[in-house]
């Protein structure tokens, strides 16, 4: 089932059960966890931990009631939520790294960075 995909999500931090739960998601629309489990065959104690993970990282939208519905954010805004997370990680990174002294002053306030052998 969409090995590649699947793949591809798992290179920007999704596991495989969230991987399945948000291809799944356009074929189902607004799903239930029962829709889920039939869909990915998860079990649904799985199912409820992944979308409370999914939910808390704003992937997934929690529609209240009984049951509890669940509908995945579209695919441009998560490709640019998580490259905007990305980005923020990158820049915070090189921060750090400049503080520490991995960078070098060169003339100007420009910075040259070495690289190791």
């Amino acid at each position: 089932m969409y090995t590649d995909l699947i793949g591809k999500l798992q290179k920007v931090g999704f596991t495989e059960n969230k991987a399945k739960i948000y291809i799944g998601r356009p074929s189902l629309g607004e799903v239930t966890t029962k829709d889920i489990h039939e869909f990915t065959t998860r079990p649904r104690l799985k199912i409820y931990a992944t979308l409370k993970s999914m939910s808390k990282k704003k992937c997934v939208v929690v529609i209240e009631g009984t049951p509890a519905y669940f509908r995945c954010i579209g695919s441009e805004q998560l490709t640019k939520r998580l490259k905007d997370e990305f980005l923020f990680s990158l820049n915070e990174t090189l921060k750090e790294l400049n503080f520490a002294g991995y960078g070098i002053k060169r003339g100007k306030g420009k910075k040259e960075v070495l690289k190791g052998r």
